[in-house]
């Protein structure tokens, strides 16, 4: 069971979802090398349900460890509720996993398709942080024939992508992961550079006799009177877009004060350095590189079994 779900759920609403879990042992190639978790339907209605377990936490622990994200739609229901707000904000920065499925496409006639896909692109992809629209296959995901009519080739098309994809998430696992972790502390990178940049913001206008809390809360309020954002992307060329909105660092500092922050100068040492500057080596340099490493070691594994 998912034991970090379980510490961080508590009580009857855990053992609610415990209690739920189904598992299935099928005899299929393609699951030999892969688990698919499949997570309970959306309840799309705008009145708010009480679920017997914490459902987006569920979903968020299955999120983490994914390497490959499906979110699938019948196309009788194609409307946008709370619940699919909440799944796609948590999806935000996993765009490059995320997969739209439009389910049983045979029962669509072949001169609506094409609608229906629009349709569904255009609910969903607004709610997505990503510029482009997301990756959709059509096709009909069970084992009996289409409906009669129905644009059978390019459905069997859709569905061979589909494996395809699905395929190539398979072979470049590894590959995904230390593309994750990179893109991670890119994020932890940015962030402890922009609080260390309003944190410098305030001890250059702080005085002895001022009111600490009066001099955070106004560059807090108006970091753009102290040119932050700018200062911050022309003294480390980190894109103003890589950066979160100021709304979000006011709701930050608020939970924790800007004057309770280490700068990051203090942070470094004769003998160890500077942690944020081993990070951006690891950024630039040690995990491109350990990508190259693996490709090198995956093709010395192939070539050797190729010839035995």
């Amino acid at each position: 069971c998912p034991a970090a779900l379980v510490q961080t759920s508590g009580g009857q609403r855990t053992s609610s979802l415990l209690d739920r879990l189904r598992g299935l042992r099928l005899n299929a190639p393609l699951l030999e090398k892969v688990n698919i978790v499949e997570i309970p339907g959306i309840l799309e209605i705008r009145k708010q349900v009480e679920r017997l377990f914490p459902f987006n936490d569920a979903c968020q622990w299955f999120i983490d460890r994914a390497d490959i994200i499906f979110l699938v739609y019948d196309p009788s229901k194609l409307d946008v509720g709370p619940e699919t707000e909440a799944i796609l904000d948590q999806l935000k920065g996993r765009e490059y996993q995320t997969r739209i499925i439009l389910n049983k496409a045979d029962q669509v006639k072949p001169e609506e398709l094409m609608r229906v896909q629009g349709t569904l692109i255009w609910n969903i992809s607004p709610l997505m942080s990503s510029q482009e629209p997301p990756v959709m296959y059509s096709t009909s995901l069970w084992s009996i024939p289409y409906e009669q009519g129905a644009p059978s080739r390019l459905l069997h098309a859709q569905e061979r992508a589909f494996l395809r994809d699905l395929r190539q998430a398979i072979d470049k696992r590894v590959e995904n992961k230390i593309a994750s972790a990179r893109r991670f502390a890119v994020r932890v990178r940015n962030h402890a550079k922009m609080v260390d940049c309003y944190l410098t913001t305030y001890y250059n206008h702080k005085t002895f006799f001022g009111n600490r809390k009066k001099v955070a809360d106004d560059i807090i309020e108006h970091p753009q009177n102290y040119h932050i954002y700018e200062g911050l992307s022309t003294l480390t060329n980190i894109s103003r877009y890589d950066l979160p909105d100021p709304e979000v660092y006011r709701d930050f500092f608020r939970l924790n004060p800007v004057y309770d922050f280490q700068r990051l100068s203090d942070t470094c040492t004769y003998f160890r350095g500077c942690p944020i500057n081993r990070l951006d080596v690891a950024i630039a340099y040690d995990l491109p590189e350990l990508v190259g490493k693996y490709k090198k070691q995956a093709e010395r594994v192939l070539e050797a079994a190729a010839k035995s």
